[in-house]
């Protein structure tokens, strides 16, 4: 069953609160892929809470230059060198050469097997990355491929024509739908950002900053590069998202009550606002 695991290492904004640490989102789909979103300070202390250990990440996705997003960075980078890991950073470009002095490999993209991650632009004040991440399901067969051999079931799901009985049989003649593709959209800081809508087109989980709530000058926050509650659910009927993950809370609020509030909607996208250390299972 494709699942993603989302642990909210941080889900405060800039400044930190006692129970509100600053951003980092561990995640790990089924293939066993482990990518750290954002790496506030602190955050490998934090993994080690949560039983992970930093060798184990292999890519960390920094969204932008502010030090609330890269503080633990450093860190985290050293003792992933001792324990033995392999680390890589996916960074904007205009961070690449101060992040390549770190002495890991640096990039605004990546693969791993079915998964990949690329840079969508965001409407923040400096140069910033939202990360979509993009997983291949290959194609659905229909119960007429059940009687074919497990190993031309298996090439079938990947996309790959296969030779039985003298005959060859592709993809498209025993599936429905066509290939099946799940999308993940981590956006950083940002205020509302039609551009990136339009850039991205959809996606099935959404994890958008919700730096305010209702109590403030809207006009300044889009200034300052941050997004309400409201900007944040637009943004998830934009792009179509089923899921939608509210976080980067100002310390401003004491609780997350009033965001709750404003994010009770029904139907999809289906809202949640997490706490610190908190972990999301998605199905996609």
């Amino acid at each position: 069953m494709p699942l993603l695991k989302l642990t909210f290492l941080g889900t405060g904004g800039a400044v930190p609160r006692g129970d509100r640490m600053l951003p980092a989102i561990y995640l790990e789909d089924w293939l066993g892929n482990r990518v750290l979103l954002d790496a506030g300070e602190g955050c490998q202390y934090r993994l080690l809470q949560f039983g992970v250990s930093p060798a184990s990440i292999k890519l960390v996705a920094i969204t932008h230059s502010h030090e609330d997003h890269l503080l633990g960075l450093p860190g985290l980078v050293i003792t992933n060198k001792f324990l033995g890991g392999k680390i890589e950073i996916l960074a904007p470009k205009s961070m690449h050469e101060v992040l390549a002095k770190l002495g890991v490999p640096v990039a605004d993209s990546a693969s791993a097997g079915r998964m990949e991650i690329k840079c969508v632009e965001v409407c923040h004040t400096v140069d910033s990355c939202g990360w979509l991440f993009q997983w291949d399901l290959g194609y659905k067969l229909i119960d007429k491929a059940r009687d074919l051999p497990k190993w031309a079931l298996t090439e079938l799901i990947k996309g790959r024509p296969v030779e039985v009985g003298g005959r060859v049989i592709t993809p498209e003649e025993v599936s429905e739908g066509g290939r099946r593709v799940r999308r993940l959209l981590y956006t950083g800081d940002t205020a509302p950002c039609p551009q990136m809508w339009r850039d991205v087109e959809r996606v099935d989980v959404l994890i958008h900053e919700a730096t305010f709530a209702d109590d403030v000058d809207v006009e300044k926050v889009h200034e300052e590069g941050h997004s309400t509650v409201a900007d944040a659910l637009e943004a998830a009927r934009a792009l179509r998202a089923e899921v939608l993950i509210l976080t980067h809370v100002s310390a401003r609020y004491v609780d997350k009550s009033k965001h709750r509030r404003l994010a009770a909607v029904e139907p999809p996208p289906h809202v949640y606002v997490p706490e610190d250390f908190e972990t999301i299972l998605v199905k996609l």
